[in-house]
């Protein structure tokens, strides 16, 4: 017997889910919703799934065990704690939610409904990612001193264009940083461990009729002392790949993309390239790969069916966005901020 999937959002990331879920043996996509019932339909005939506008009623579909949720981020908390109530395990989208505070309220809701709760987030799945945290967590970079983290990528006027969600403060949570630069602010916390203060400037340069940013730079103290620097734009054309250089006492590492370009620690050879770029949005937000999805999706099925924490829980999701909602409060506020 499989696990069945209800999608909620039938859009570009909707479809990376969806094709991420059908390539796992055993997962299954039972029934898809979304507001525009054209769209949704097309949309679950694609994937052999039924269709729903009303949420309830998509919520009572037969076999559902595991929600994901692909909608504007702004949403995620109001239909991932339906969904926990109505006891469906819950996946949403980064970030989490757009501000601390709804967060909290859904990861209350899913240990109140004794389910569990996973945030996609990727990045965290990259072998490469997985070589640096650990070089770092077994000391072999010695004492930190810089954490970088650059996302300078590029979105055409049509990603900002009226009607659209995307740089919007209600469902977007912001611009550039809490939506594209977040995979990899998330990299650099978890890695370099809690930030302590942060600095920030902010500024729709490229798009001015938008209300969140384009163009977003940021200072970093870490807790245990090192410093670092956070630039997130989708204002650089033709825009490039991200890049996360982690720096100590005995040497550097870098990821570019997804993939490690410098690896110089003293008395460790050399070991780069020939990795993988699965995940690069730098330009074209379609331009990503399903696998990293079907890797964290496939560790919250185990994490099911075996009652173990997802690799990227509730609680884990939230500290990208607390740190980017500290960095948000410092550009607003012209003043350093406490994470």
């Amino acid at each position: 017997m499989g696990i069945g999937f209800g999608l909620v959002g039938p859009g570009m990331i909707g479809k990376v889910h969806a094709e991420a879920i059908l390539s796992i043996p055993g997962a299954q996509l039972p029934a898809v919703c979304g507001r525009d019932e054209n769209k949704t339909r097309e949309f679950a005939e694609r994937f052999n799934a039924a269709a729903y506008t009303d949420y309830d009623a998509f919520l009572a579909h037969p076999g559902l065990s595991i929600v994901t949720i692909c909608t504007p981020s702004g949403t995620h908390a109001e239909l991932g704690i339906r969904a926990a109530q109505a006891g469906k395990h819950v996946i949403v989208e980064k970030p989490i939610e757009t501000t601390l505070a709804r967060a909290d309220a859904l990861i209350e809701a899913c240990e109140e409904s004794r389910v569990r709760l996973g945030v996609i987030f990727q990045s965290r799945l990259l072998p490469a990612a997985a070589r640096i945290k650990k070089a770092v967590d077994e000391g072999r970079l010695g004492r930190l001193f810089l954490g970088d983290a650059y996302v300078k990528w590029y979105r055409a006027p049509q990603y900002y264009a009226e009607g659209s969600w995307h740089g919007t403060l209600k469902l977007d949570g912001g611009g550039a940083l809490i939506n594209q630069a977040i995979h990899t602010v998330d990299l650099l916390q978890w890695i370099m461990g809690p930030a302590e203060t942060v600095f920030a400037f902010k500024g729709a340069l490229r798009y001015p009729h938008i209300e969140g940013e384009d163009t977003l730079t940021a200072n970093v103290r870490f807790r245990n002392g090192a410093l670092g620097v956070i630039e997130a734009a989708t204002s650089i054309a033709p825009g490039f790949r991200r890049r996360l250089e982690i720096s100590g006492e005995r040497g550097t590492i870098i990821l570019d993309g997804d993939d490690i370009s410098a690896w110089e620690i003293e008395g460790e050879a050399a070991d780069v390239g020939a990795g993988e770029q699965i995940t690069d949005g730098s330009s074209n937000p379609a331009a990503i790969s399903n696998e990293g999805h079907r890797r964290q999706i496939a560790d919250f099925i185990e994490a099911v069916e075996n009652g173990k924490e997802p690799v990227v829980s509730g609680r884990e999701g939230r500290k990208a966005l607390q740190l980017i909602e500290a960095i948000y409060r410092a550009a607003d506020e012209g003043r350093p901020v406490e994470c």
